[in-house]
């Protein structure tokens, strides 16, 4: 079995490419099966290997698979507010994700282990995102239309508003982040809402101890 960094067949080479290139463009998840380069462990350690070089990873969804930005790479850019969305689109999506994904499956109504998972995430509406009085209906408009163009969320006439494919591309950390943001905004006077804050606090203090540090 090929190691990730021995030198492939120029045919290998070329898959290992062509599943790179379509990781990277691919608006959705991509089968296992659907790429050789996926299908093949020895390939697939290949094209995590070359992400890597380019600081980013493979991510697992289900039986699919996605690219997404190192957390190293990704905490860099979010300092230097590379790629990041301003504080009224990140309201929205808050409330898009509690709407679809933290309440249903907090009531059993969903299942599922990631964001745009269709079992795990119901739609949503203008209207029902509305009742949170501190947005207007203009401005969750105006949010919503730079979401989706950030593939962030989904709108069509028939399926209304749900979570974006490019939630998939969040690595497991980001995603364990993403959901302990979700609990202490929904649930900020629970035990661990309270854990959550102060294990992130501690957490924040050992960095800058770090960077203090000769």
């Amino acid at each position: 079995m090929k190691s990730a960094r021995q030198h492939l067949s120029d045919e290998d080479e070329g898959l290992v490419h062509d599943a790179c290139c379509a990781l990277e463009i691919a608006e959705g998840v991509i089968p296992e099966a659907a790429l050789p380069a996926l299908a093949d462990p020895a390939l697939r350690a290949a094209v995590a290997y070359r992400l890597q070089q380019c600081g980013r990873v493979l991510n697992r969804v289900g039986d699919c698979w996605t690219s997404g930005h190192d957390d190293e790479v990704a905490d860099a850019l979010v300092e230097q507010n590379i790629g990041t969305i301003d504080a009224q689109d990140r309201a929205v999506l808050a409330l898009v994700l509690l709407r679809c994904v933290a309440i249903p499956r907090a009531q059993g109504a969903a299942t599922g282990t990631t964001w745009a998972d269709v079992k795990g995430a119901r739609s949503t509406t203008i209207e029902e995102l509305a009742l949170n009085k501190s947005l207007s209906k203009k401005a969750i408009k105006e949010s919503l239309q730079r979401l989706q163009t950030a593939a962030l969320i989904k709108r069509s006439p028939r399926n209304g508003i749900t979570p974006g494919p490019a939630l998939h591309r969040l690595t497991p950390q980001r995603t364990t982040a993403l959901w302990e943001d979700l609990v202490i905004l929904a649930a900020p006077d629970t035990a661990y809402a309270r854990v959550l804050r102060e294990r992130r606090a501690n957490s924040a203090q050992r960095k800058l101890s770090t960077k203090d540090q000769p």
